[in-house]
């Protein structure tokens, strides 16, 4: 069931919206949940999307519907914002490490079974502690190191004492292992990808194999972004997998061999002022799309490309030939990271076509605790 969900008249369009506005194209984003249902039927791989790059309840509800198991959040406050939505089934890819965090994560299990990633004994400790004075218990999984150099741990012999601290956990219980092998996922050629991808998962699987050759069970084996799921989700050993950006696209995995997703996500602009043929001023600056991928796109103006972001302005420069613009034109961006540019705004503009079919709220819009 959809929830916050908000109509607008149907006679509204797009060039209605005031802008900047972060606007979805829900043709694109409903075929590209469904293109990513498609690929776990047929892989058997189960698939639990990244929540951090979306942040809307209504999204992650519209996975689930296709057949996601459930949710992979980046914070502890963003799957506090999906519990409260509804969502049952919820992976912490991260450490919640202070004691006021852990408090709070020993009260969300009550209302939904959320897992948390443990790299570290003392935290095991902490977290047993604190369940076992809330009287529940906390599910988590070890995080392995598979190449980021990031967090997790980076030997078997590091994975098998985690394991045995949570066995002698009276609260915690060991649901398996999670990696990221994010350093692989923007490698533009796939023979690379794939060889990069299937070293961190075969490294990810080593560590179950020896955590089940010590007796310990291990049911979920969790990898995997939007540039390498169809890589990660065919390795038999990798139970599900968790994309995010696949749903709206930016121009940074736009430009990613072989990974075919629709660009549904833009950052609607005004033409605020015009210098000449060639010049333009955006009402759209650094506060509505981020760069730190490089500058954004633009689409649907021919000719037309954005040369710098200032804090609330985007200068665009026409080149031949180029189409005209005048002040009060509509401008469309293509983020070039989409995560980053969501976390700016408080909410979607959802269309078909040119119409505006709804307004959803971006909830966990800053959740970053």
């Amino acid at each position: 069931m959809m929830r916050d969900l908000v109509y607008v008249p149907s006679t509204c369009k797009i060039e209605d919206i005031e802008t900047p506005a972060l606007i979805v194209d829900l043709d694109k984003l409903e075929r590209n949940i469904d293109r990513m249902a498609r690929f776990s039927a047929e892989s058997g791989v189960n698939i639990r999307p990244h929540a951090k790059t979306h942040k809307c309840p209504i999204i992650a509800h519209k996975q689930i519907d296709k057949g996601a198991i459930g949710i992979t959040c980046a914070k502890l406050s963003e799957a506090e914002v999906m519990a409260s939505a509804g969502i049952k089934n919820i992976l912490i890819a991260n450490q919640v490490v202070q004691r006021t965090k852990i408090n709070r994560l020993a009260s969300l299990v009550r209302l939904a079974d959320v897992m948390v990633a443990v790299e570290d004994p003392g935290n095991i400790e902490d977290l047993d502690a604190a369940a076992r004075a809330k009287g529940v218990t906390i599910p988590v999984v070890i995080e392995v190191d598979v190449g980021m150099n990031r967090c997790g741990s980076r030997s078997v012999e590091e994975t098998l004492l985690l394991a045995r601290k949570i066995a002698a956990s009276p609260n915690l219980e060991l649901r398996g292992l999670m990696g990221y092998e994010g350093h692989a996922v923007f490698i533009k050629d796939i023979e690379e990808r794939r060889a990069r991808c299937a070293e961190a998962n075969d490294l990810l699987v080593k560590h179950k194999e020896a955590l089940e050759d010590a007796g310990f069970e291990v049911s979920i084996v969790s990898a995997a972004g939007t540039g390498t799921y169809d890589l990660a989700g065919r390795n038999p050993g990798i139970t599900e997998i968790e994309p995010g950006s696949y749903i709206f696209m930016d121009t940074r995995y736009g430009g990613i061999e072989g990974i075919n997703f629709e660009q549904s996500l833009f950052v609607l602009t005004t033409v605020i002022s015009k210098k000449g043929p060639s010049e333009a001023i955006l009402d759209a600056g650094k506060k509505a799309v981020t760069e730190e991928f490089g500058l954004p796109r633009v689409a649907g103006a021919p000719g037309w490309e954005l040369t710098k972001l200032a804090e609330e302005h985007g200068f665009i420069k026409a080149t031949q030939p180029a189409c005209e613009l005048r002040v009060g034109d509509k401008v469309r961006l293509i983020p070039s990271h989409c995560c980053t540019t969501v976390n700016l705004h408080d909410m979607y503009y959802c269309c078909r076509g040119e119409f505006v079919e709804a307004v959803w709220d971006i909830a966990a819009r800053g959740c970053v605790r």
